[in-house]
C-alpha cells in the first residue's frame, strides 16, 4: 500500500481516538467535534423542525418537485422507473454474490455491480441537476448551520464555541462555504470505508486485542463515545473474529474489507454445499466448475497442489466419462 495512504489511516485513527478533527478556516485553527448519539438526536430534531417550517411556508417537498418535473416533461416516469430498476438490480446482484463460492463468479458479479452503480449515479446526477430548492434541502441547510454552532470549537476540550449565534449570522458566504467544505473533507476521511481499512492496517494490530472493552480502549463508557469510535470497536471485533475463524485466508485480500467479506461468504457457501452432498474425502471434486484458483481461494487446495479436473479426464476418454470411469476416479 502507498505510504501516503498508510499515513492517512494513521491520521484518521488519531482523529477518531481523540473524538475531533483539526480544521483551518481563513487561517485560524478550530476543532470539529465528531457526532455522538446525543448530537444526532438533536440534529434529527432540528431537521424535523425546519422541514415542517418549510412546508408550512409553501416550500415544495422533493416528491412534489419530482411530480412537477414529470408534468412539465423535464423528467419522466420511465426514467424514474429506470432508477428503481437499477437499484433493484444492484440489490439482487449483492444477494446473488452472497450465494456464490467460486472466485471467478464473485469477481464477475462485482464488475456488474460496479458498472450498474456507475449508470445509476449518472441517472441520479441528471435528476439532481433539475431539482430546485426543496423543503428537505432547506432543512438540511439549517441542520448544517446548527451543527457548525454545536460542534465547532476554538479549543480541543470543547469549552469555547467557534461562533456565537450572532457571530455566525454575520459569517460571509465564502467563509461558510469553506467551513462546509472542511466538514465534508473530515467526514469523508473518517467514514465507514476508512474505519474498516484502519482496523486492517498493521499498525492497528497492537490495539485490536483491546477492542472488546471500550473503557480499556477509549477510557469512556460506550454511550459516551462518538459514532465513529463505536464503529471502530465494532469493526475491530468483527474482523478479529473473521481472522480467527478463517486462518487460511489468502494474504493478498487481508487488507481489503470488501474482498474479505466475499471470501467469508464464499467459504460458508462452499462448506454448506459440501456438507449437503456429504462428500468430505473428495470435496474438491464435488465443486462443479471450480478452477485451481477457486479451490485455493476457499482453502480446499493448497497453492500449487494439483487438482483433479473432470473435464480433462473426460477429454482423455474421448469427451465423456462412463460410470465405470467415474468410479475409478473417485476410488
Amino acid at each position: 500500500m502507498e505510504k501516503s495512504k498508510q499515513n492517512n489511516y494513521r491520521l484518521a485513527f488519531k482523529d477518531i481516538k481523540n473524538g475531533f478533527s483539526e480544521i483551518y478556516i481563513s487561517g485560524n485553527l478550530f476543532y470539529l467535534k465528531h457526532i455522538s448519539f446525543d448530537d444526532q438526536v438533536d440534529i434529527d430534531s432540528v431537521y424535523e423542525k425546519y422541514l415542517e417550517e418549510a412546508k408550512s411556508r409553501g416550500v415544495p417537498t422533493h416528491d412534489q418537485i419530482l411530480q412537477r418535473l414529470i408534468e412539465e416533461k423535464q423528467w419522466s416516469q420511465a426514467q424514474e422507473r429506470q432508477i428503481k430498476s437499477q437499484e433493484d438490480f444492484i440489490e439482487n446482484l449483492i444477494k446473488q454474490k452472497k450465494a456464490h463460492y467460486l472466485r471467478s463468479e464473485i469477481e464477475r458479479i462485482n464488475k456488474d455491480i460496479e458498472d450498474t452503480q456507475q449508470k445509476l449515479n449518472d441517472l441520479k446526477n441528471v435528476r439532481a441537476s433539475l431539482f430546485a430548492r426543496s423543503a428537505e434541502s432547506y432543512a438540511e441547510e439549517r441542520v448544517n448551520d446548527f451543527y457548525i454552532l454545536k460542534c465547532l470549537f476554538k479549543d480541543k476540550n470543547f469549552n469555547t464555541s467557534a461562533y456565537t449565534k450572532e457571530e455566525f449570522d454575520e459569517v460571509d458566504s465564502e467563509t461558510l462555504f469553506e467551513i462546509i467544505k472542511e466538514y465534508n473533507r473530515v467526514y469523508k476521511n473518517i467514514g465507514d470505508d476508512c474505519i474498516q481499512n484502519i482496523v486492517l492496517q498493521d499498525f492497528f494490530n497492537l490495539y485490536m486485542p483491546f477492542s472488546e472493552n471500550p473503557m480499556e480502549f477509549f477510557g469512556l463508557p460506550i454511550c459516551s463515545l462518538s459514532y465513529n469510535q463505536v464503529k471502530l470497536l465494532i469493526y475491530s471485533r468483527f474482523f478479529k473474529n473473521v481472522f480467527q475463524q478463517h486462518d487460511k485466508m489468502p494474504d493478498e485480500i487481508k487488507k481489503d474489507p470488501d474482498k474479505i467479506m466475499d471470501y467469508v461468504n464464499a467459504n460458508e457457501n462452499a462448506k454448506k454445499m459440501m456438507e449437503k452432498k456429504g462428500n468430505k474425502e473428495n470435496s474438491a471434486e464435488s465443486i462443479v466448475g471450480a478452477t485451481q484458483e477457486d479451490l485455493e481461494y476457499i482453502g480446499i487446495k493448497k497453492k500449487g497442489e494439483k487438482t483433479l479436473s473432470l473435464t480433462e479426464e473426460a477429454k482423455k476418454k474421448g469427451g465423456s466419462l462412463s460410470m465405470e470411469d467415474m468410479m475409478k476416479i473417485f476410488g
